[in-house]
């Protein structure tokens, strides 16, 4: 394992890689392409980037699944689903080198559609002021927790993701180690689980948000991050 400072130092290098994978792949996606074939084009990009593990796999959904809890344990990019005009997705990845695993999301409009402008806008300002004010004030994960909630409820949004967190601590891992070996213990989420422990480490703000669509009654989602080093 590296030490703290040579951890960091590797972790922000291979982080930079990883957000550029995504930056690409965010302005390609078009409609008619299908989630596995957006998931195959992410790996693609990040293997010409030196990644060739992952700690989870590639994680691609769109339109009304962005409203649903769902999990990379539960939920594998599909070939069925097809992007339409105007629709709403997710892309998310921790592709992993070494004891390093990295991680982005993003969350992308094909087209325009006013209702998921806003969401994408309100989940953003959420994220950017939940991390200020980590920085500043927040001292415990129920600091950070509680003020990321007030923000949503003041939004009108819920938050969607099936261990009701707002985010996760990144960390070394031993080589190999995918996230299904693991230990919880060893992990760190933003919920009330973990909420006394201290803030410290690398700490991903990425709060899975949603809101129901008045138009047709449905729940659709967004899903943005923010990494801080406290």
């Amino acid at each position: 394992m590296l030490r703290d400072q040579e951890y960091l130092k590797k972790f922000d290098e291979l982080q930079k890689l990883t957000v550029e994978a995504t930056n690409v792949l965010s302005r390609e996606i078009s409609p008619g392409q299908s989630e596995k074939s957006i998931a195959d084009r992410y790996y693609a990009l990040l293997e010409d980037r030196g990644f060739k593990e992952y700690w989870y796999p590639v994680l691609v959904y769109s339109g009304e699944a962005t409203g649903k809890p769902i999990s990379r344990r539960i939920h594998l990019p599909s070939e069925d689903i097809r992007v339409k005009e105007s629709d709403i997705i997710f892309i998310d990845c921790t592709p992993m080198m070494g004891t390093i695993w990295t991680n982005w999301c993003d969350t992308v409009i094909v087209g325009e559609n006013v209702f998921f402008e806003s969401i994408i806008k309100d989940v953003k300002e959420i994220v950017e002021k939940t991390a200020l004010f980590s920085e500043k004030e927040a001292k415990t994960v129920n600091d950070l927790y509680d003020y990321c909630i007030y923000l949503t409820k003041e939004k009108r949004m819920e938050v969607l993701d099936p261990y009701k967190d707002v985010g996760h601590s990144i960390f070394q891992v031993p080589e190999h180690q995918t996230v299904d070996k693991t230990p919880m213990e060893h992990r760190l989420l933003l919920n009330r689980q973990f909420g006394d422990r201290p803030l410290s480490g690398i700490i991903s703000i990425e709060p899975q948000l949603g809101r129901i669509n008045p138009a047709n009654g449905k729940m659709y989602g967004a899903k943005i991050q923010k990494v801080l080093i406290l």
